[in-house]
């Protein structure tokens, strides 16, 4: 199999300092024979500030966010009580972490059992979930679905086996305590990818974040572990991963990806970018592989292990059992894509959203759609619930809209249309674009703090305002900061057959006008009951039939067939008014869109809001092959040498705009921006592409392989005409130039090395220096692995940037299966099955935890003593220890049968190899110490490594044995690029590429020896033997040279060749000024020779060259003159003449 190529890539940094403005050319300025760009300087350039601040003083995402996870239970050093932490990912590849500085307190554990079957009860399902309960408490075996085996149990038993009081998850154990007063701050920021981060989320017990990328990979982080490691890739997809899901007993996260498959993989293994990749744990794959609409959009999965649930494309809820990797069941109801799912606690209940703009919730036990929530009008994007029964939800859609249902506290014998549904905010995105404010992600804490992620790189904080009446204030228990019942009473014209009655004719005595559950009612949304057989449907607007979804079967089934006589009509609920204020209860009466309502919060709290910066979003190269075009997010476009890695102006979004005379009402696409602005100012240059861009990460990325010294351009192009060093003819090979600038420093240090490995020989005596010289060789071969990866990890810890004012974290003191909490769903962990080849060099770095407590639930094993030694790795699957065998064949002795000091076992041996046998077990041994069993006991390795042939030399090592000869100087100019220039090395792995090396140009010259690994053979052959994969093409053009016909009178030079040998051939890249001279040769040898010590003149000052009539510059090449001048398919045809402004020479 051959090996993966691997490519160059750098990231030109964007300047902290002001560029200059740009303006546009006239539309007829002439670019004839112009190679660069035609850049103008702005007339009105904005005055510099006394004091520049620069553009961002920490890492800021650039493109828009789409990943959130909130961190409350980390402690930091010298803090009593955690602060909160949050996680934010983007679509440029960065991980920022920031400390939110919230004051908090311990949360009261809860003191009532949670209610089974409320959901069926609320919807209208009850009668279903009361024989579901009987069903249970058969006395019936029932299966736990171990993969490992069938256990059965009672069904009664394992009912009984909790008291039903929850408790809280470690992750849980905190609230808010006030209102935050301090701003949030920069943390920590991670380039975990080279694509977009589609989501993250945190997991053994908020110490571990896990990302999924659109670059395949999934990788783990332990932003708190010391030393600030690099994220380990935990496993890969072939497609782009889009959604994650994690089980918080259990050690494994699952993935999902477009490439139609949900993968489970195990956090203590990670792969290592020269090793092969992770294998997952288990793959579910759907019924039909090859399904074009099987892509993965939305997992969830249950804190135990019993059950995936998976949305996408194809309209269809898949439910899966991770124990035994088969599907478990399908929901169907939506009409259009599943965006977001969550799983309740218990597995039971299921809360989908999708783009038909609908909401629904499922019963997992009965697999069927128990209520539908239509109170949104766009596609639904995300869903967020704490509770563990889904009771309160938070949704947000494409338009930037955030709602919350609320039905945790509706008394018995109420329905769901009673719950509290209120529009939080609105998040329009940056200047309240089109497209900007869809929300991607919500968090939210105590449901006092939201948090929103969009298309926009900023992230905002909204704060829920207390409650009028009826609130209980910040923090306590879920329904803290829920309606209050207390005040709510039923109209006395209304019997008890009224309590299933929509709550749009329940009057509410004793309440403001214009205050409902404590928050206005401009804010509040009516649910739509079950029982209401006649929903209304008025309102601003009327509810489009192709958004909407489908009625849920609870909604048609629950109705009764006959009503009561008390049940008003719809006509009875309209308002004497005929238009009833925002604020009034008819208007809530009558309002069933999200989008009618006022938002609760109007505006994002400002100290909260995470603050980003523009990106780039798209960007083209020139015709010069040297400048580039991009445009930001802010509708800027920037023209950027990529060459010198710096960005040389900027035309402004008012210019960009002036630069089409029809400007569309719906504005223009970044890609409509460059092509006005490359129609403008690009030159008429043909140069060969060498390199490629993209901005997937927000800036620009320049990326070379092995054909990227195909390319050729004149040194008085590229700002050296004049330059005493070069001529006229002087070439530059681009690629060439490039790779030598950003790898200046390792070329310097390998000829560094190689002059003191050369005084040292020198300086040994004549018959040493050979053996010498050829053990430090394989020293240096052998011991080269340790040094890299302390290098690689020292240059990749490049890519972790921390706050000069970050408080460390505290490890979490938690005990084993504190976490877990009492379910009567809780069976055996899943297997982690770890090769044992890969037990030692697969294993991740240990996250840090307290010395008494495992930061993770650990499988049920048998303990070990040797475990607790100071050596015992949590990640460690099995313990690594040598193997005793005796002579005669007999099993490993590892004491599992050792039952302590006088312990006697049934199989103990006597007479005298039984006493042999038992020499020296001593019941006071410590037991730790491994037992010799006979002097002739010996020691077999788990895996044994063969040395490597020291004859047997890999091509880059027989290069650094040769002699150098990098390149020179007189080829590619040094330019003196930043230092801070990020350099990869990355290495082809669908759908993406996967970086093995990280650095800057500053940092070559250190990771000297990473690079010798990790390099490229075309690039280490260039740039240390000057040796180049292919050498550039000579491509040849065709021509025909003759005599310009003019006017009557005018005079018609002669020809140069007879006619058929007019047709010429020459490389693409001739000047006409050589056309030029050559002419002039010809007529030449036609004429008499000049006088004696007569200067000849220049060839430009006598003669010129014509194509389609249009005089040719002198710089201009033959391609550029076919190309923008001929303009024909035909063969070239130029012509040559007297220039006209020498007339003293026509005589001659």
């Amino acid at each position: 199999m051959a090996p993966a190529k691997r490519r160059v890539s750098y990231i030109i940094p964007p300047s902290n300092d002001p560029l200059p403005r740009l303006d546009l050319p006239p539309r007829n300025a002439s670019r004839l024979g112009l190679v660069p760009p035609l850049l103008i300087p702005a007339k009105h350039q904005p005055q510099p500030e006394p004091e520049h601040v620069p553009r961002s003083r920490h890492p800021r995402h650039r493109l828009g966010v789409a990943g959130l996870a909130l961190d409350a239970s980390t402690h930091l050093s010298g803090r009593s009580v955690p602060e909160g932490i949050l996680y934010t990912a983007g679509r440029d590849g960065l991980v920022l972490s920031w400390d939110l500085k919230l004051p908090m307190r311990r949360r009261a554990p809860p003191d009532s059992p949670l209610r089974r079957g409320r959901w069926e009860t609320l919807t209208g399902w009850a009668d279903d979930a009361i024989d579901e309960e009987g069903e249970e408490a058969d006395e019936r075996p029932t299966s736990d679905g171990d993969v490992l085996g069938e256990v059965t149990t009672v069904g009664t038993r394992r009912r009984g086996a909790s008291n039903g009081i929850r408790e809280l998850p470690f992750e849980e154990q905190w609230e808010l305590d006030g209102e935050p007063s301090k701003p949030s701050s920069f943390r920590q920021c991670v380039q975990t990818h080279t694509d977009w981060v589609n989501d993250i989320l945190l997991c053994n017990h908020n110490q571990t974040l896990v990302s999924a990328s659109s670059d395949g990979t999934v990788q783990a982080w332990s932003p708190h572990a010391p030393g600030s490691p690099d994220p380990a890739t935990i496993g890969t997809h072939s497609d782009y991963v889009r959604c994650l899901s994690a089980c918080r007993t259990q050690n494994w996260v699952a993935s999902g990806s477009f490439d139609r498959t949900i993968k489970l993989w195990d956090l203590t293994r990670s792969s290592t970018p020269a090793g092969p990749p992770a294998e997952p744990l288990i793959t579910l794959n759907p019924a039909d592989a090859t399904a074009p609409k099987s892509s993965v959009y939305a997992l969830a999965a249950d804190p135990f292990g019993h059950a995936i649930a998976s949305g996408g494309p194809e309209r269809v809820v898949r439910m899966w059992d991770p124990r035994t990797g088969k599907r478990s069941g399908k929901l169907v109801g939506h009409t259009d894509n599943i965006r977001a799912i969550l799983l309740s606690e218990d597995a039971k209940y299921l809360l989908t959203g999708s783009a038909d703009a609908s909401i629904k919730l499922w019963s997992l036990a009965t697999q069927r759609c128990l209520h539908t929530f239509t109170h949104h009008a766009d596609s639904v994007w995300s869903l967020f619930s704490a509770h563990p029964t889904l009771a309160t939800f938070y949704a947000g859609d494409r338009a930037g809209l955030v709602s919350r249902v609320d039905v945790s506290s509706i008394p018995a014998g109420r329905d769901v249309g009673e719950g509290e549904c209120s529009l939080v905010c609105h998040d329009e995105g940056p200047g309240g674009g089109a497209g900007q404010g869809g929300i991607n992600r919500i968090v939210v804490q105590d449901d006092s703090l939201v948090w929103t992620a969009t298309s926009g790189s900023s992230v905002r904080r909204w704060r829920i305002p207390p409650r009028s009446t009826g609130g209980t204030g910040l923090g306590g228990s879920y329904g803290a900061n829920t309606p209050n019942y207390g005040n709510a009473r039923l109209s006395p014209n209304l019997d008890e057959q009224a309590r299933s009655i929509a709550p749009s004719v329940i009057s509410y005595d004793g309440e403001d006008e214009e205050i409902s559950y404590g928050f206005p009612y401009a804010s509040l949304i009516r649910l739509t009951s079950p029982n209401d057989p006649f929903p209304v449907r008025g309102g601003a607007r009327d509810r489009d039939a192709e958004v909407a979804t489908l009625y849920s079967a609870a909604s048609v089934l629950s109705v009764p067939a006959l009503r009561s006589p008390l049940s008003p009509h719809p006509t009875q609920l309209a308002s004497p008014r005929s238009a009833p204020l925002p604020h009034s209860r008819s208007a809530y009466l009558t309002r069933e869109l999200a989008a009618d309502a006022e938002p609760l919060v109007p505006a994002p709290d400002a100290d909260g809001t995470l603050a980003g910066e523009r990106g780039l979003v798209r960007a083209l190269i020139l015709s010069d092959r040297v400048h580039a075009l991009s445009v930001d997010t802010g509708g800027e476009v920037g023209v950027w040498d990529i060459v010198r890695c710096v960005c040389i102006g900027i035309f402004t979004k008012e210019a960009v705009e002036s630069a089409s005379e029809n400007t569309a009402e719906n504005g223009w696409s970044p890609r409509e921006a460059l092509e006005r602005i490359r129609e403008q100012i690009e030159g008429e240059a043909v140069v060969t592409q060498w390199a490629t861009i993209d901005t997937k990460a927000g800036v620009l990325s320049v990326h070379l392989n092995e054909r990227s010294f195909e390319s050729e351009i004149y040194a008085d192009e590229v700002g050296f005409a004049g330059d005493r060093r070069f001529t006229e003819e002087t070439k530059f090979n681009i690629g060439k130039w490039v790779l030598r600038n950003l790898f200046l420093g390792f070329i310097r240090e390998q000829q560094r090395v190689r002059r003191s490995r050369r005084d040292s020989t020198l300086s040994q005596d004549t018959t040493s220096s050979g053996p010498r010289r050829g053990s430090v060789s394989s020293d240096t071969s052998r011991q080269r692995p340790s040094f890299s990866t302390e290098s690689r990890r020292r240059s990749g810890n490049a890519t972790v940037v921390s706050s000069s004012k970050m408080l460390p974290a505290v490890p979490p003191s938690v005990a084993t299966g504190a976490s877990q909490g009492a379910s009567p769903l809780l069976t055996p962990l899943i297997p982690l099955h770890v090769l044992a080849k890969d037990a030692a060099s697969l294993a991740m770095p240990s996250i840090p935890q307290s010395p008494d407590a495992t930061p993770m639930p650990q499988p049920q094993r048998r303990s070990r003593p040797e475990a607790k030694g100071e050596g015992s790795d949590y990640f460690s699957s099995v313990n690594v220890r040598p193997r005793q065998v005796s002579i005669q064949g007999g099993v490993a002795d590892d004491f599992s049968g050792w039952g302590g000091p006088g312990a006697q076992t049934p199989s103990t041996p006597t007479g005298l190899m039984g006493r042999l046998k038992n020499f020296g077990k001593s019941s006071k041994r410590p037991t730790d110490i491994a037992t010799p069993v006979l002097p002739t006991t010996v020691e077999v390795p788990t895996v044994e490594k063969v040395a490597p042939d020291p004859a047997a030399k890999t091509p880059l090592q027989l290069i650094l044995e040769g002699p150098l000869s990098p390149p020179p100087s007189s080829e590619a100019p040094t330019l003196g690029l930043s230092s801070s220039i990020v350099v990869l090395i990355e290495e082809e792995a669908p759908p993406g590429f996967v970086t093995v090396y990280r650095g800057t140009v500053g940092s070559t010259a250190g990771d000297v020896h990473t690079l010798e690994e990790v390099m490229p053979m075309w690039l280490a052959e260039y740039l240390l033997l000057h040796r180049m994969p292919s050498a550039p093409p000579q491509v040849k053009l065709s021509f025909v040279l003759l005599p310009w016909v003019g006017k009557d009178g005018e005079e018609q030079l002669p020809e140069l060749l007879n006619t058929a040998q007019s047709k010429l051939t020459a490389s693409r890249m001739l000047r006409v000024r050589k056309l030029v001279l050559h002419v002039q040769d010809k007529l030449d040898k036609m004429t008499p020779p000049p006088p004696a010590g007569a200067p000849r003149p220049h060839a430009e000052d006598l003669y010129e060259i014509l194509c389609n009539d249009v005089v040719l510059p002198l710089d201009m090449t033959i391609a550029a003159v076919r190309q923008y001048v001929w303009r024909q398919s035909a063969e070239l045809t130029m012509c040559y003449r007297r220039n006209p402004e020498m007339a003293a020479y026509r005589g001659r």
